[in-house]
């Protein structure tokens, strides 16, 4: 009787799926308004609240190569794959230029929310070239404001580019001509010294061997039977070995002192560098750095077709979130449906 009475009363409160179709459909009404006005609400929030996304995409062909030729000697870059090349498009300098150029306020837009818009794409490596091609999107709130901040960006990438490669360039060959001058220098100290042992030496050295002089018979036919003695002095081959020692000597030194001389000035003209970048920092950047340092960074990293406004938002998308606006009111309308159809009626029943 008990087991009876247990089933009778799992049935009753069991819901019939063909119950609960009938009973949404008499709500149909309720999950419709709950629909189109989460999807109203979801559209206008998306049209009205949310800032537009706009992206202007550059890509960049970078081709740097592993060391390039300047007056003062081969220079090997540093850097030595271009994916390192392409992530510096964000560093600090490249994006702190970018907000002064772009007008920003430093409080408003940071290293850190400027760097979020800017998205460094996959490589895509030319067959049989070490040149590699990079998409990079750049995002802002206007069509305007995006290309620009594209434009700042690379001018501004293509500048840090050029000044550090400069930098370091310039800094390697201060330094090895600095160390090179101080090595001739002492090994000039040291050829003078043997010079001037030589030169005290030839003086001591007798140009001709004692005793050396000697007659020396040639037998020379000439007009049919003619003789004739020649007498000839014998050198002092020491004498002529020290000699020789002397004007070699001399030719080092010459040649040695040409080459400082020429360190001497290539140091001065570093030096110049040295201190227009050094102003260049010191000034905040404010004019472009003018280096006769040849630079190989506008040939080796360039745009192969210039960046292009935009022509319609990426996001957000109105039709989208309307959409998910509309799925989340269907679902709270059906959940609204049920609870009012079988809550407040058990309530009743009670």
């Amino acid at each position: 009787m008990n087991e009876n009475h247990s089933n009778v009363q799992y049935y009753e409160d069991e819901i019939d799926l063909k119950e609960l179709i009938l009973a949404l459909w008499k709500r149909k009404t309720m999950i419709i308004a709950f629909t189109l006005i989460a999807a109203i609400i979801a559209g206008m929030f998306s049209m009205f609240v949310l800032s537009p996304v706009y992206e202007t995409k550059l890509n960049i062909v970078i081709s740097m190569p592993a060391a390039y030729n300047t007056r003062y000697g081969e220079y090997k870059l540093p850097i030595t794959t271009n994916e390192q090349y392409i992530n510096l498009i964000t560093s600090n300098d490249v994006l702190i230029n970018t907000i002064r150029d772009m007008g920003y306020n430093q409080e408003e837009v940071s290293i850190s929310s400027l760097s979020k818009r800017i998205v460094i794409g996959k490589s895509e490596a030319k067959a049989n070239t070490v040149q590699n091609s990079f998409m990079i999107t750049v995002s802002a709130d206007n069509p305007q404001e995006s290309l620009k901040l594209a434009q700042s960006l690379f001018d501004n990438y293509i500048e840090f580019l050029d000044v550090m490669t400069k930098d370091k360039a310039v800094d390697y060959y201060y330094d090895y001509f600095v160390v090179e001058l101080k090595s001739m220098k002492n090994d000039l100290d040291i050829e003078k010294e043997i010079l001037r042992r030589n030169e005290e030496l030839l003086a001591k050295t007798p140009r001709i061997i004692d005793g050396a002089k000697s007659n020396i018979e040639i037998q020379s036919q000439l007009n049919g039977s003619s003789s004739y003695v020649v007498p000839v002095d014998v050198a002092n081959p020491n004498y002529i070995k020290i000699e020789t020692d002397i004007i070699q000597g001399n030719q080092r030194i010459q040649l040695s002192e040409a080459t400082m001389a020429k360190y001497e000035q290539y140091l001065e003209e570093l030096n110049t560098e040295k201190q227009a970048i050094d102003n260049y920092y010191e000034t905040g950047r404010v004019e472009k750095l003018v280096s006769s340092v040849i630079g190989v960074v506008e040939t080796s990293v360039y745009l192969p077709s210039l960046p292009v406004a935009p022509t319609q938002k990426t996001s957000p998308s109105n039709a989208l979130n309307t959409a998910i606006g509309a799925v989340i009111g269907g679902m709270l309308g059906v959940m609204a449906a049920l609870v009012r159809e079988y809550w407040f009626k058990e309530e009743k029943s009670k």
